[in-house]
Formats: structure tokens, C-alpha cells, sequence
């Protein structure tokens, strides 16, 4: 009877007529209620419309360009990315490295082709400033405001003269000192392309170690700076120094606006072969961009250096001759520099001509960029006049031949003639390069590798600042609805000035560790200055105090003793991210009889002993509880003295050598010489019995086993310095240990002890990712070693596995062994690297910016930290201030995750990318999970940040930032990851963007939204009401940048 009365039902459904009845009655019902709706809104929601149908039809081609490029995609509800392809490209970075590098071979060169055309050279004067090195950057600011006073003086009145500047964080301190008519003529000077402002960051960043959302930072401080105050961006990015550059640093700009570069300081071997290609200039590809809509025309200065000998030709006893200013400074490798007068001007334009065709043979096109300058050049008004007076008349005389054309000119002016002429030879197309350039090694043959690692304790410092400046964005963003402005302008203020201290350290001479030990100190000091001054904000928002913090400037983080004694305590704990975490947390409490409880609730707690500066403080116990914290909300966990009913469990300590550790009298030590295995119901480490250290990984979820052997070792005698790494000697072991093995309900450690180590491996038993992961906290204090460096090794056993070090932490760069010495083979990490056998992957990621390499067997050697002896030869000098020596003990965090993947990876593939999993604990262990401590909330308290949250966003999205304009804007910036496929489900994140990206603007208070690029600077679209927010496209690899209006 049921079957009859459906198949009935179904003949009426499907009849045309009942069809055609049903069409029209949808369709008249629809069209009213659109019409209604239209005349209630239609004057406020008109530009609403506008804008949304030019972003649909925007986006609509969008995705149609996106289905041309396989790796650029808006994943709806998928959970992982698709099988990477890769852009083909003319040159790749990898194959060039390994063909011409290690292996040795030469390309045949490009033909040669007489040239017919006129040739066209830009000759700009610039300076070299480096807001630190050999001086603090408040010393350098006496030079720099000289130069940019020079420069305002001279080029008023000198209308051929033409000039660039790349360094803001010294502009903006000279700007603030000016009046308005200065101000006007500089507008004046960069509103006719005399002055070119170029890059537009704060600083000329280094390219290996950081982590690009401060990257991002330091291009959107800068841009705004400029657009404030300019009304233009930079169109051309100039970074002559520093020592070797990451393909996404390039790609970050270009999301930026700009879309033309000039680096320099490249494997002189690969700068050999570009230049015997004529591949120079050429297309900067990223390997996953198959279209090059991302292209960034790139120029590589033509010599070894960037300096005034290298910049008109091969022989720089002939560029020498026109440094003007050796006239009375200084002296030339051959003939003095002398006055141009009517009786030598002849011969000095045939010499420099010469020179300048010979250079121009290395070209396609017939456009020569010739850089005049040096290290803090044009700070005295006689050189302005020297390089001027001198040049004009050789210009002049030149001019008047059919050789070459040349005058002072830009960057722009460069450019714009160069892809003119390529625009009128379509058979002469700029090449295409993917990948990066590292190492760096210079003409001299020096491998430029020890800096990725140098003074950790420094990358440490900078890492943590950068951490709590997001989480005081964030915070303020989702709490100024309650605030009064005047608290809020105090912390914009405060978060202003630490955003720009922490802009300051990204530069080339700082985050490396290549500073003289002072200059050192000095960015040591102000690192620790923003971050007091950020803890300021953070506890005055959540009126609480902060568990975790440094208390002096070259000191590690300490954690403060929750006092029980006189109250209960709440205890707070922040996630920043668009992801729920559940893990263990801890907090140092001196008394054993403790209750934790949450929403009234007692739940089961941990206590064991606790470690700091690498020995117990036997006057506390570390208290460890489960807790799960929503997507940007605030956990709140109830801590106090009293009888728990058994659920606060002491851990079991178990050693191999009980007098080995003094633990104090809280603790008993049972001896064991069993192997110290860990395991949870997920997760099983195997531990060697002598030594502690991890030796593989049974992952009970999915059965998977993981060989992974860790070590340490020590290169003595090491010969290198600040800057690069030269090692003489093999390697030895260190295996001479103690071990320690903490078991309770919560968490399963093994300290292992040596002389310059304590190091902690942890699993925890929660659900989830935190449960199916290692975690590692290494205390290392190398201070008392000399020539040394300190190396941990993870050894797979998997035969030539792919390896991976991350590039800024956006994508994963192959890197290869090679029968080369060790530098040869380090690479920047500054997250994470990864290797890969079939479906197998082991992600190691870090908290601290390392160098890496690869072995044949399968293993990843990472340098820890180092202590050099001596000078390097590469300008930091002879002297107690020159040495870096100046180590300090240092805390840093690693995360081991096990991967099984859903398919092989290309084994010719050049790049890959993360698991979800590796992706998440790469943010976590960069934006840990903050905690405070208050007494219970009391009536009278402002609203605060709520424990609930409904945001679901999809797993690989990243915020980078809510980060304070003015105007009382802010600019959201979110970033979505490519990730492989892993059998592994995440699970604490959703599948759809729009819904969570409307939800999160309420939670931040925004009312209207607008479009703009990555600076925040260029407007794509009109101001959109949050209601009607758009279905935006974010593609893998891409940002959305919005700007928020309340």
C-alpha cells in the first residue's frame, strides 16, 4: 500500500503540466519577494549591488583563470589540495644547483648577437643604510638624516639629479623632523620621479628566516607610511644585501603591488650561468603559479658586489675612476678619479662606454641599470656635488654618439624602458626562473649558511615579541567595542612602536645574528622593551596577569607561581586561532593538594616536577590539565587549594641513574633499566634504554609505524663566524647521557641530560592532533664551548627520501643532498623541514629559526646553536665587540608529526606543501595557546572575550592578523594554505569560508568591509555592509585583506 501511494505520488510529480505549474509558482514567488525586497532597499543597497555584481563578474573570471592553474583553487568543502603540479619554467634553481654546482657542468653559452640598437643606460646614485650593524640603528640615524638633508638641498636645485631610498624606518624618524615646506618639496621630488621611494618595508628584510605573516607586517607598516604621506606605493623592490632570497618574499610584494625587483647576492656560480644564458632580467615564477600571472620581473646586479667598482663594467679600476668622490676620499686599485674638465672628457666617456658595452653583452635588451653607490654614501654635500658636476658633462659628451644614450634616472625609468623594448620584440620574451637562491655563496667561494642559526637566543626573542603583538591585535580588535578611546589610542600606541621595533629586527643585519655584539645588545634591548610594553596591553585587556614571560632582556622566558594561598585562582587561556585546540596546559603552583575545575566540574590533573634554566626549582610542582578552546575565545579554568578525590595524580619517576637527578624530597626515583617507552591510547614512542632518546613511532590510529632516531652531535674546531659556517672536522656524537622519565595520567615525558642539553619529549593523551604528535622543549646553554656547533639529528632509515625546508613558512622548497662540504648543503629553516618517503612523512617544525641539510640515509641534521671564535672576513672586524661569543642559554620548541598520506608524491616535483596537521603545528607552536591567571571575575568587570564561539572556518585558513589603522580602521588579513592529503582527519575546524568570515566581522565589531590588496593600500572595489557581504574567492596560496570600518 506504501509503495502504491509513492509511485502514484510520483506520477503527479512528474506529469509536464504539474512541472510547468510548479516552475511558475517558484519562480513569481521568488520574483515578488525580490521586488519587495528592492523597493525597501533600494537607494542604500544600490552601490551594495553594483560593487557585488562587478566582484561576482571579477570572480567569475577568477575562477575560470583559476581552473587554467591546477594549484589555484577555491576548495568549498574539500579537507586537502589536489596533486601538485608545477609552473614550467626556462630555469629552475633547483636543477641549476645541482647541474652546475654539484655536479660541475657548464651550459653552452647563449649566441652572441651584434647589436644593431642604440643602448640605454640609468645611471642611480643611492646609499646602503643598515638601520644596525656595526653601529646601533639610533648612531646610523646621525647619517642617515645627514643624507636625506643632502638630498633635499642638492636636488632642489639640481633638476638632472635623481635619487633612491629603500630604508623607511630611517625615512620616517627624518620625516617627523621636517617642516612643511621640506615636506612639500619632497613630495614635490617624488611626484616628478626625481626621488624614487623603492621597496616601501619598513626594512630591507632578510630572505631565510623569517616567518611571512611579520614579513607581511613589515610591508603593510611601511606602505601605509608611504600612502599617508605620499599618496603613492612603491613599484619596484630593491634588496642588494641580503644573503641570499626566498622566491616568497618576492610573491608577498607582488600580492603588494609590486611587480619588478633587483636582488644581488646570489650563488656567484648560478649568477655566472644566468649571465652566460642571457637570462638576466627575468620572470620570477613561483612553482606553483602554472599561468605566471605572479611573474615579478627580476634584475640581478651584474658583478660581485653592489658597490660603485662593480656597477659600470667588468674592471673596476675603470668604474673606480668614476667614484668622483675618491677625488678627495679613499683611493681607486688603479688610476685616481679626477676632475672632468674639456681636456679629459673625451677619454673618460670612450673608457666608461667601453666598459658599459661590455657589460651590455650579458643582456637581450639594450637597457642597461647601472646602481652608483655604497654603504651610507652622500652623507656629506661635497659628494652630491663630486658624482653630479663630474657625471653631467661625461653624460653630455657620450650623448653625443650613436653608442649609447645615458642619464641619471630610476627604477621606473629602467623598467618602463626595459618592457617597453621587450613589448616591441616579442621574440626576445624575458626567460622564466622558479625557486629560490640559496645557499648564497660569493665569489671568494664562501658559503654564507651559519646565519640561518646564529644567536638563537635573539630569533628567539624576536619570535616570541611577534606572538604577542598578534595576540594584542587580536584582542583589542574583539574588545574596543567596550573600550574607551582613550584606552584604546594608549594601545594602539604601545602595539604601534613594538610592531616597528619588531619591523626593525627583521633586517638583514639584525634576525641573522650579524651585528656587532652591542648593536646586538641594543636590538636585544628594545625587543624586550616591546615586550613588556605589549604585556602591558594584553594584561590591561584581560585584567589578568601573564603566566609566561622573560623579566630581563638577554634572559629565557620564566613562569610565575600562581599563588593558591590567599584565593582561588581563574586561570585564562587564549586561542588566536580560527581552529579549536584541545591539549594539556600548565601552570607552576607550590602546593600538591590542588583542584581544577572547569564550568564547576573537577577534572583530572597532573602534577611533576618542575624544570627551569635547565634544573628543577624544587620549591614549585609543574600542574598539567586537559582543556578544549574554542576558535578566538578565552578558556577559563578554576584553580585551588583542597582535596581533588584523587583526581590531581602525582607522576611516576622513573630513572636509569637515580643520583643523576635531584629532584628534592617531593619526589621518589625508581631506577629502571628497562628502555623508557612512552605511550596513550594514540600514540607509542620507543625510547633507547641507554641514552632516552626517541627511536620510532607506532601511530594506534592507523597502525603506521615510523623509524625516528634522534641524536645530537658536535662540530669542534668549527672555522666560521657570524656569517658563514666552515667546518673542518666529522662530527661528534654526544652520548653521554642522563634520562628521566615523567609518566601520569596526562602526559608521558623523557628528560635527557647532557652537558649543554636538558631536553624534554613529551606525548599527550588528548584526542586529536595534540595527541598524535611529539613535543619536544630543548634548554641549551652553549656558553662555555668554544668553536662549536650543536647539531640534533632525525634519522628515518628511509632511503633517499624528498626533503623539504619550508620557504618563510608559506610553501616547501625540495632540498637535495650533495657530495659537497656540510655548508654546502645547510638551507634556511624557519619553520620546518620535512621528509618524505613513499606515503609516509615526518613534518619537524620549530619555534626558532634554524639552518637544515639532508643526508643520503634518510636524515635531517638541524643546527641548533653555535659559538664562533673568531671573525669571518665578511666586515664585522677584529675585537671583542666583532666575535659572536655573546651566546646565552636559550628555550626552544619542536613538534615531530608522523603523516600517512593519501598518495606518493612526484618524485621530480621541486616543491610541495603541509599536512593540515604540520600546518596547524606550525601556527601552534609559533602562537601558543597564551594563559593569564586573576582571581575569580568579579561584577563590576568590562565585558571580556567570550568562552563560546561558532566559528568555523576551514582548516586551511590562517589569520595572519586584525592589525590597527587609522582612523579607527583595521586590516584583517587571512591567508589559505595548500595542503597535501592525509589519511589523518583533522576535525577541529569546518569546510565553508563565508559563513565563519561573516560571523568573525560580527564577533570583531566591523559594520562595513572593503576589499584591498595586501598593504592594505589599493582599494578593489566599494565599502560593503557586513550584512551583504560577498561570497569572496580565496584561492590556495592567496590572501583576503580587508579593511574594517565600526
Amino acid at each position: 500500500m506504501h509503495r502504491l501511494a509513492l509511485s502514484a505520488k510520483r506520477k503527479v510529480l512528474l506529469n509536464p503540466k504539474t512541472v510547468s505549474i510548479y516552475f511558475f509558482a517558484i519562480l513569481f514567488t521568488f520574483l515578488l519577494a525580490y521586488h519587495q525586497r528592492l523597493g525597501q532597499h533600494n537607494n542604500e543597497l544600490h552601490i551594495s549591488r553594483v560593487v557585488n555584481m562587478r566582484s561576482f563578474v571579477k570572480e567569475a573570471n577568477n575562477l575560470s583563470n583559476s581552473q587554467k592553474n591546477p594549484n589555484i583553487f577555491e576548495p568549498k568543502n574539500e579537507v586537502c589540495q589536489r596533486p601538485l603540479t608545477e609552473s614550467s619554467t626556462n630555469f629552475n634553481t633547483f636543477d641549476l644547483f645541482e647541474s652546475v654546482v654539484a655536479k660541475g657542468n657548464t651550459l653552452p653559452p647563449a649566441s652572441k648577437k651584434s647589436r644593431t640598437e642604440k643602448l640605454k643606460v640609468y645611471v642611480l646614485p643611492f646609499t646602503h643604510v643598515d638601520p644596525g650593524w656595526l653601529e646601533t640603528f639610533e648612531r646610523y640615524t646621525k647619517s642617515t638624516n645627514q643624507i636625506l638633508d643632502n638630498m633635499h638641498q642638492f636636488m632642489m636645485k639640481n633638476e638632472k639629479m635623481r635619487f633612491m631610498w629603500a630604508e623607511f624606518v630611517f625615512f620616517e624618524r627624518w620625516w617627523s623632523l621636517q617642516n612643511e615646506q621640506v615636506k612639500e618639496d619632497v613630495k614635490k621630488l617624488v611626484t616628478e620621479g626625481r626621488l624614487e621611494l623603492a621597496t616601501g618595508s619598513w626594512v630591507m628584510t632578510d630572505e631565510a628566516n623569517p616567518y611571512f605573516p611579520v614579513s607581511v607586517d613589515n610591508i603593510v607598516e611601511g606602505f601605509q607610511f608611504i600612502h599617508k604621506n605620499f599618496g603613492i606605493k612603491p613599484q619596484t623592490m630593491w634588496s642588494n644585501d641580503p644573503f641570499g632570497y626566498s622566491n616568497s618574499v618576492p610573491y608577498l610584494f607582488k600580492k603588494s603591488g609590486v611587480h619588478r625587483t633587483v636582488i644581488n647576492r646570489i650563488h656567484h656560480k648560478l649568477k655566472q650561468t644566468l649571465q652566460s644564458q642571457k637570462a638576466i632580467p627575468f620572470k620570477w615564477r613561483q612553482y606553483f603559479d602554472a599561468t605566471g600571472e605572479d611573474d615579478v620581473l627580476t634584475q640581478i646586479l651584474p658583478y660581485t658586489h653592489y658597490d660603485i667598482l662593480n656597477s659600470c663594467g667588468s674592471d673596476a679600476s675603470v668604474c673606480c675612476e668614476f667614484d668622483f668622490k675618491r677625488m678627495t676620499h679613499w683611493s681607486c686599485p688603479g688610476p685616481k678619479p679626477e676632475k672632468i674638465t674639456n681636456a679629459n672628457v673625451a677619454a673618460k666617456a670612450e673608457k666608461l662606454v667601453n666598459q658599459l658595452e661590455k657589460m651590455s653583452e650579458m643582456y637581450k635588451a639594450p637597457v642597461i641599470l647601472m646602481m652608483h653607490g655604497d654603504d651610507f654614501r652622500f652623507d656629506m654635500i661635497e659628494e652630491w656635488n663630486q658624482q653630479h658636476d663630474n657625471f653631467i658633462p661625461v653624460f653630455d659628451e657620450i650623448n653625443k654618439g650613436s653608442r649609447v644614450e645615458i642619464r641619471f634616472g630610476t627604477f621606473t625609468d629602467y623598467f618602463n624602458d626595459l618592457e617597453k623594448w621587450y613589448s616591441n620584440n616579442k621574440d626576445s620574451e624575458p626567460p622564466t626562473v622558479s625557486g629560490d637562491f640559496f645557499p648564497y655563496m660569493c665569489a671568494l667561494g664562501d658559503y654564507w649558511t651559519g646565519y640561518y642559526t646564529t644567536r638563537p637566543f635573539f630569533k628567539r626573542q624576536g619570535r616570541l615579541l611577534h606572538s604577542l603583538i598578534r595576540n594584542g591585535d587580536i584582542m583589542l580588535s574583539m574588545l574596543r567595542v567596550n573600550l574607551k578611546q582613550r584606552k584604546i589610542g594608549e594601545n594602539v600606541k604601545r602595539l604601534e612602536a613594538a610592531r616597528r621595533n619588531l619591523a626593525l629586527f627583521q633586517h638583514h643585519d639584525a634576525i641573522t645574528g650579524t651585528s656587532k655584539v652591542s648593536v646586538m645588545d641594543n636590538y636585544s634591548e628594545l625587543l624586550h622593551a616591546s615586550i613588556v610594553s605589549t604585556n602591558i596591553v594584553l594584561e590591561n585587556l584581560t585584567k589578568s596577569d601573564i603566566d609566561l614571560y622573560p623579566r630581563i632582556h638577554d634572559g629565557i622566558e620564566l613562569q610565575t607561581i600562581v599563588d593558591l594561598e590567599s584565593s582561588e585562582k581563574e586561570i585564562r587561556i587564549f586561542n588566536s586561532h580560527l581552529f579549536e585546540i584541545t591539549d594539556v596546559f600548565k601552570i607552576r603552583v607550590k602546593e600538591r593538594e590542588v583542584i581544577v575545575s572547569i564550568d564547576g566540574k573537577i577534572i583530572e590533573a597532573q602534577l611533576e616536577p618542575f624544570f627551569q634554566k635547565s634544573k628543577v626549582e624544587k620549591d614549585s610542582f609543574l600542574l598539567l590539565f586537559q582543556a578544549t578552546v574554542l576558535p578566538l575565545s578565552m578558556m577559563k579554568v578554576k584553580v585551588q587549594r583542597g582535596d581533588s578525590g584523587g583526581l590531581t595524580k602525582m607522576a611516576k619517576i622513573e630513572a636509569k641513574d637515580t643520583n643523576a637527578w635531584d629532584l628534592g624530597s617531593s619526589w621518589t626515583i625508581a631506577s629502571s633499566t628497562s628502555a623508557p617507552n612512552l605511550e596513550t591510547p594514540y600514540f607509542k614512542v620507543s625510547n633507547d634504554p641507554i641514552t632516552g632518546a626517541i627511536q620510532s613511532v607506532n601511530k594506534l590510529s592507523d597502525n603506521s609505524k615510523f623509524h625516528c632516531q634522534q641524536s645530537f652531535y658536535n662540530y669542534k674546531e668549527a672555522g666560521g663566524g657570524a656569517y658563514l659556517m666552515r667546518l673542518h672536522t666529522n662530527p661528534k656524537e654526544i652520548i653521554e647521557y642522563q634520562w628521566l622519565k615523567v609518566s601520569g595520567p596526562l602526559r608521558q615525558s623523557i628528560y635527557q641530560k647532557s652537558t649543554n642539553v636538558l631536553q624534554r619529549l613529551s606525548i599527550h593523551n588528548v584526542e586529536g592532533p595534540s595527541g598524535e604528535e611529539v613535543d619536544i622543549s630543548m634548554s641549551i646553554d652553549i656558553t662555555k664551548e668554544r668553536n662549536t656547533e650543536l647539531m640534533t639529528r632525525f634519522s628515518t632509515k628511509w632511503d633517499k627520501p624528498l626533503t623539504y625546508t619550508d620557504s618563510v613558512g608559506m610553501q616547501l622548497l625540495r632540498r637535495d643532498f650533495y657530495k659537497l662540504p656540510v655548508q654546502s648543503n645547510y638551507y634556511p629553516m624557519p619553520t620546518a623541514a620535512v621528509l618524505q618517503s613513499g606515503k609516509q612523512r615526518l613534518s619537524i617544525v620549530s619555534n626558532v629559526e634554524h639552518g637544515a641539510r639532508f643526508l643520503e640515509s634518510g636524515t635531517v641534521e638541524i643546527n641548533i646553536d653555535r659559538i664562533l671564535n673568531q671573525d669571518d672576513g665578511k666586515g664585522l672586524g677584529t675585537g671583542p665587540d666583532a666575535i659572536p661569543i655573546d651566546m646565552k642559554p636559550v628555550d626552544m620548541k619542536f613538534k615531530l608529526i608522523f603523516d600517512s598520506l593519501e598518495s606518493d608524491p612526484t618524485e621530480n616535483s621541486r616543491y610541495s606543501t603541509h599536512s593540515f596537521r604540520a600546518q596547524q603545528a606550525v601556527q601552534t607552536i609559533i602562537y601558543p595557546p597564551m594563559m593569564f591567571n586573576r582571581p575569580p571575575k568579579k561584577e563590576e568587570d568590562i565585558e571580556e572575550i567570550e568562552e563560546i564561539s561558532n566559528l568555523k572556518f576551514p582548516c586551511d585558513i590562517q589569520l595572519l592578523t586584525v592589525r590597527p589603522l587609522e582612523d579607527n580602521k583595521q586590516l584583517l588579513i587571512l591567508y589559505r594554505h595548500a595542503t597535501v592529503c592525509s589519511s589523518q582527519k583533522v576535525g577541529n575546524c569546518g569546510g565553508e569560508l563565508k559563513s565563519s568570515l561573516m560571523d568573525l566581522l560580527i564577533k570583531l565589531g566591523a559594520k562595513q568591509v572593503q576589499k584591498t590588496d595586501l598593504s592594505g593600500v589599493t582599494r578593489v572595489g566599494g565599502i560593503i555592509k557586513v550584512e551583504y557581504l560577498p561570497d569572496y574567492e580565496l584561492k590556495t596560496f592567496d590572501f583576503l585583506t580587508l579593511i574594517l570600518y565600526r
